[in-house]
């Protein structure tokens, strides 16, 4: 079980498993038929969110071990109880930094009633007890941001000179000096508007990609 649990936690992790959480198997108390420790699991599945670990952890602490070595920010570990009166389910949310207690959702449910249902919702307040994303990093928009306006800088340089090359041809072609003149004079215009342009654009581009890169 543990190969497998190894297994499966390389292949969700090469594909990309930042924003998942580690789930340990359930721990089980009292009637393991009246427990239902299988439900924790159908119900994560169902979620998306959880990466089966395959074995029990004792605690919250120990998830969060377990998670800090896979790569992964949070855990959450389960007890499943079972009794004559019911299912009892405890699931706790931990830091696997600080392996510090986020939250915890204890939930009762009735012998013979659905399991999976109302611990769905109990893992999704876990989810929603999770820290907010952090934002991009306001230098990295800044340096995108001028590397973009650089690239509309040489778009921009690039249509005025396929325009002073138009004018260029205006000038060769015209038959009398007042067409020749207006053309040169705004071949002239294109041209400088052009290379101001590119150059301009040019260097905020590297500045842009500079500033994202190396520093």
């Amino acid at each position: 079980m543990a190969i497998s649990a190894v297994l499966t936690l390389t292949l969700a992790l090469a594909t990309g498993a930042g924003d998942r959480l580690l789930l340990c198997r359930p721990k089980v108390a009292g009637d393991a038929a009246l427990a239902r420790g299988d439900a924790v699991l159908e119900a994560a599945r169902k979620s998306g969110r959880f990466l089966d670990y395959g074995v029990v952890c004792e605690d919250a602490a120990e998830s969060a071990r377990a998670a800090r070595r896979v790569g992964l920010a949070h855990a959450v570990s389960a007890t499943a109880e079972g009794r004559v009166d019911g299912s009892r389910y405890v699931l706790v949310l931990a830091d696997s930094a600080t392996e510090a207690q986020r939250a915890q959702q204890t939930l009762e449910v009735a012998p013979g009633a659905d399991a999976v249902a109302p611990l769905r919702d109990g893992l999704a307040k876990l989810l929603g007890a999770l820290p907010p994303k952090p934002g991009p990093d306001p230098a990295h928009v800044a340096a995108w941001s001028i590397a973009g306006a650089g690239a509309a800088a040489i778009v921009a340089g690039t249509v005025f000179a396929l325009q002073a090359r138009d004018a260029a041809d205006r000038a060769n072609a015209a038959s009398d000096l007042g067409a020749h003149v207006r053309a040169k004079n705004d071949w002239e215009r294109k041209r400088t508007a052009s290379g101001v342009l590119l150059g301009a654009g040019g260097a905020a581009v590297a500045a842009g990609l500079a500033w994202r890169f190396a520093f």
